[in-house]
Order: C-alpha cells, then sequence, then structure tokens
C-alpha cells in the first residue's frame, strides 16, 4: 500500500483507487510515490518469480533429460526424409525441444541441407518454439492445466497444419537453405553431467533474460494498471485477440517468458482467449523469425506461416475464451498477489524459490567460463 500524509481534516475512511479520505486528502511529494512505486513492483516481481521458480526449475530439469536425445543429431537424422510423415514426426518431436523462435531457425536449416522439404521444415519450425517441456510445466504452476493442455495442442494443429500447407502449395524437391548449419561436437562427458550442463546452465542462459523482463512487465502492469483496465476500452475479447497477434508477431519472446507476459496482461482486463492467443503467436513468430524463414522456405511458405499461426491462435483463442468460467483468474497471478499484499510479507518459502531461481541465472550467465 502506498503511504503519505493526511492533510486537511479528521481522519476517514479511503476511498480505495483515489487517495482521498472522507473528510481528508492523502498527499504524496513525487519522491515518495517514486520510492513507493518501486517498491510495490519490485514485491510483485519478487512475488511472480517466486510461485514460478518450481515449474521453471522442474522444466530446467525435464528439459536437461530430454536433451540426451532431443538434440541436433537427432533432429536432422530423423527428419531427413519423407514428406507427410516427416511433418507429423517434425512436430512430435519438436514440441518438446525448449528452443526459442530464433533458436529454431538454425534447425530448420539443417533439416533443409539434410533433405526435408519445406512442408517438414516448416512444421517444425512453427510448432518447436511455441513450447516446450519447462514452458508446459510454468503453464500449468501460472495459469491453470487448462492452458498447460491447449498450448501444446496448440503447436501441434498450428504445426501440422502449416506443413501441410506449405507442402501443398509451395512444396518442392528437398534443397540446401543459405543459413548456417549448427556444428555439433562429440559428447565426452557422463550422462549426469549432460544433464546439469544443459538444464541448468545452457538452457536458463538462454532464456533467462527474457524471463526475469517478463516477471518485471508482469510486476509494472499489476502495480500500475488498474484492474480491467482493458476490458473497460476493449469489451470485445475477438478485438483484444486481434491487437495481442499485432504487438506479439514481430515482438521476440520465448515460450517460458511468455507467461508472466501473459499473466500482466490478464491483471490489466484482458481476456483468457486474447491471452491464449499472445501465447501462441508470441514465441511462435517474431520480425526475425519472418525474415529467417523468408530466406529459408521464399516468400510464399513464409506467407503460409504466418496466416496459419495468426488463423490458430484466433482459433484457438475462441476455444479457451469459450470454455474459462467467467470470473476466472489465473492461480499464478492470485497467488503472488495475495503474497504482494500481504501484512506479514512473502513466506520464507517463497522467497528461498525466488532466490534459488535468480542464482540459478545468474550462474548460467556469469558463472566460471569452465562450467559454461
Amino acid at each position: 500500500m502506498h503511504r503519505g500524509r493526511t492533510v486537511a481534516g479528521a481522519p476517514g475512511q479511503i476511498q480505495r483507487g483515489t487517495g482521498n479520505y472522507s473528510t481528508g486528502v492523502l498527499e504524496y511529494t513525487g519522491m515518495e510515490r517514486a520510492v513507493s512505486i518501486l517498491v510495490d513492483v519490485g514485491r510483485h516481481a519478487w512475488a511472480v518469480l517466486g510461485e514460478m521458480a518450481p515449474w521453471v526449475l522442474g522444466g530446467f530439469a525435464v528439459a536437461g533429460v530430454l536433451s540426451l536425445w532431443l538434440n541436433a543429431r537427432v533432429v536432422r537424422e530423423h527428419f531427413g526424409g519423407g514428406r507427410f510423415g516427416a511433418i507429423l514426426k517434425a512436430v512430435g518431436l519438436g514440441i518438446p525441444l525448449p528452443v526459442c523462435s530464433c533458436g529454431v531457425i538454425p534447425l530448420g536449416a539443417s533439416l533443409r541441407k539434410h533433405g526435408a522439404g519445406k512442408g517438414a521444415t516448416a512444421a517444425f519450425v512453427t510448432s518447436t518454439p511455441q513450447t516446450g517441456v519447462d514452458s508446459i510445466a510454468v503453464t500449468f504452476g501460472m495459469m491453470g492445466g487448462l492452458f498447460a493442455v491447449f498450448r501444446p495442442l496448440a503447436a501441434l494443429v498450428s504445426g501440422v497444419a502449416c506443413g501441410f500447407a506449405v507442402e501443398a502449395l509451395d512444396g518442392d524437391d528437398p534443397a540446401a537453405a543459405g543459413l548456417r548449419e549448427p556444428e555439433i561436437e562429440p559428447e565426452t562427458r557422463p550422462a549426469w553431467a549432460r544433464i546439469l550442463h544443459n538444464g541448468f546452465v545452457v538452457l536458463p542462459r538462454s532464456v533467462g533474460g527474457a524471463l526475469l523482463l517478463g516477471a518485471l512487465v508482469s510486476a509494472v502492469v499489476m502495480t500500475l494498471v488498474p484492474a480491467n483496465a482493458i476490458a473497460e476500452r476493449i469489451s470485445s475479447p475477438l478485438l483484444q485477440m486481434v491487437l495481442t497477434l499485432a504487438v506479439g508477431i514481430p515482438m521476440y519472446i520465448c515460450s517460458t517468458a511468455a507467461v508472466p507476459f501473459a499473466l500482466g496482461l490478464l491483471a490489466a482486463g484482458l481476456s483468457p482467449g486474447a491471452a491464449m492467443a499472445f501465447l501462441v503467436a508470441g514465441p511462435g513468430v517474431s520480425a526475425s523469425t519472418v525474415l529467417a524463414v523468408w530466406k529459408l522456405l521464399g516468400g510464399r511458405a513464409t506467407a503460409v506461416y504466418v496466416v496459419v499461426l495468426a488463423a490458430c491462435a484466433i482459433g484457438f483463442g475462441l476455444v479457451v475464451q469459450e470454455l474459462v468460467p467467467a470470473g476466472w483468474t489465473p492461480p499464478g497471478a492470485r497467488i503472488a498477489a495475495a503474497h504482494a499484499h500481504c501484512e506479514a510479507g512473502l513466506p520464507w518459502t517463497v522467497h528461498a524459490q525466488a532466490a534459488a531461481l535468480v542464482a540459478i541465472l545468474a550462474w548460467a550467465k556469469w558463472g566460471p567460463r569452465g562450467q559454461r
């Protein structure tokens, strides 16, 4: 709660959102208000990080285990032939990979270089960055089971649809693409070391900055934007989805960091359907990805890629909008807000979880080079 000093009258009841007493006024100096806002933003951000931490760290661990099998070498070997079967395989194996929309491009280039058609490459590039084992875990913990189920389902449907559409409208013989193929060095470390390195160094290093930024943006929105501000100005969920696409498609954000962004938008009154559309389009495509796909697959396939992804984002947004009950609040936002406003402060468990997450992200980013 913001603090100030009471002037011009006897104390009375505070009118929420105005700062006014019934017979007095709560007055701030500029510095007091700035400090109060910063404290509230920091409290909200720390609470969001604390609530996300168990799900993020659990996702990192699972991703580390999966990295023993789902790596660039497997991707190249299994997606290198066939047409329609390769599309299904590309989507099925790409969904659990914790790869962002920019990181997927070298892998997509590798598919093309090793004989994959445009359809399989488009399916992989479309489905893979939308979700992964880490983002599914975070989505379940912060937004509930419905979103956790629909995110990979949207990645599956959009990936298959994009792959088949590209293959039907712009298929060609496999050809080498002009992007650099990732180099793969032989692994000599034991399995446990690879799990820890890939799960708690490589992955946190790639998503840590975006994750922290997402928590900060969520905290700023929760602190400064009144509840239902978006809904009061744009009441149509469909229009909210369209505007969300206009923001989400050019934006670069990974699938895990998209969750706190979506939480902040929901706190400001964004509809659940529009939040779902953002979770599909935001991680699935970005301005840099569109340019890379243009170079990799050509203009027609790129247009199909963007249109199919946007259509799937709207479609799944409409479905989620119908399924979510009125008055629904995401679990993560509800718990984080309750903790942030608790007079006794955050529970020690939330502090410990947030500190552990920040420590791991910092170690992955700035730890000794020999351990990276």
